[in-house]
């Protein structure tokens, strides 16, 4: 299946981690669209966002 055997991971694993990123992206966004309309709301949002992805991909750095 290509892409499974290049992340070495079996499909119910791989769709897990796909939806916990989605999540990840989906707070994020509201995050981001509030913070927009209000700017001194939640000034970290695309921030912590991001490093959040980083890390639930193993680059946290």
């Amino acid at each position: 299946m290509g892409h499974l055997d290049d992340v070495n991971m079996s499909w119910f694993a791989h769709l897990r981690t796909a939806w916990g990123m989605a999540a990840v992206f989906l707070i994020g966004s509201i995050r981001l669209f509030v913070h927009g309309i209000l700017p001194f709301v939640d000034d970290k949002a695309g921030q912590t966002t991001v490093a959040k992805a980083r890390t639930r991909m193993g680059h946290d750095d």
